[in-house]
């Protein structure tokens, strides 16, 4: 394996980081996010091989991470978040799950754990993880780090982000076409409102950059049809939705999924 490095992501802005110390220490993403969608979670265990190797790029505190306990050999979760980092390394203790590696905040650590560990069957990128980034150098930084994690020919990537033609339409008509779908919208955390960048995709702005980085996609569906925070937190929606998906074209879905290839 090789040693090659490349210059870590930059930290994000003051105003991200801050709003989501704000958003895991309250408890107010696990209880907008409490549940996995379970269109991605299929296309999770459809990508793992038995007794496979994952690595959660943007782990947060785990919301997928952690179910994945029984379904893999060797697992890390990457975050720059402290305070989700510790969330889920109390939570892999409660679980009895102490061979998970929890990684940073400090991107070094993922070429540490590769030349101890290895490369990982699949690497997981979810649910706007890569849209926080709001500089494209950055996010192709970002990319080709998951992609040095990743078996050479067989590894996966799967990756998803939030969907331009569905997703913050009246900020999207506020930051003007040059923005190029880079958007901020503010959300009220109990009483508390923060402000947070969002990089809007459609296919081929997410095809572009990950092709830049080195991949190639394989597949590019909807992630699903209804927002997120409805199906994550109601089980017939869940179901209804995991239903739709499969008939919706990816350029309709509220976000897009795609699995690259390195």
């Amino acid at each position: 394996m090789g040693h090659h490095r490349e210059i870590p992501k930059p930290e994000p802005p003051d105003l991200t980081t801050r709003s989501y110390l704000l958003y895991f220490r309250s408890g107010h993403y696990d209880r907008r996010y409490p549940n996995p969608n379970i269109s991605t979670w299929r296309r999770m265990l459809e990508l793992l091989p038995e007794q496979g190797h994952v690595v959660d790029f943007g782990c947060g505190n785990g919301r997928y991470l952690l179910r994945l306990k029984d379904h893999v050999g060797q697992a890390a979760g990457f975050d720059i978040n402290p305070v989700a980092l510790e969330m889920l390394s109390a939570r892999a203790k409660e679980l009895a799950w102490p061979e998970l590696s929890v990684l940073g905040p400090d991107p070094v650590d993922l070429g540490t754990y590769t030349e101890t560990h290895g490369q990982a069957d699949l690497v997981l990128c979810l649910f706007g993880v890569l849209a926080h980034i709001e500089a494209r150098s950055d996010r192709i930084i970002a990319l080709r780090q998951m992609r040095r994690l990743l078996k050479p020919n067989e590894g996966r990537l799967l990756i998803s982000v939030p969907n331009k033609a569905r997703r913050f339409l009246a900020e999207q008509r506020v930051a003007g076409a040059n923005a190029a779908g880079l958007i901020r919208y503010t959300r009220d955390m109990d009483g508390t409102k923060v402000t947070l960048p969002y990089q809007l995709f459609d296919p081929a702005r997410l095809t572009a950059e990950l092709a830049e980085a080195g991949f190639q996609i394989a597949k590019i569906r909807a992630e699903s049809v209804l927002p997120e925070s409805l199906l994550t937190t109601y089980a017939p929606l869940r179901w209804l939705d995991s239903l739709l998906t499969r008939m919706c074209p990816a350029s309709l879905g509220y976000g897009l999924i795609a699995v690259a290839v390195p």
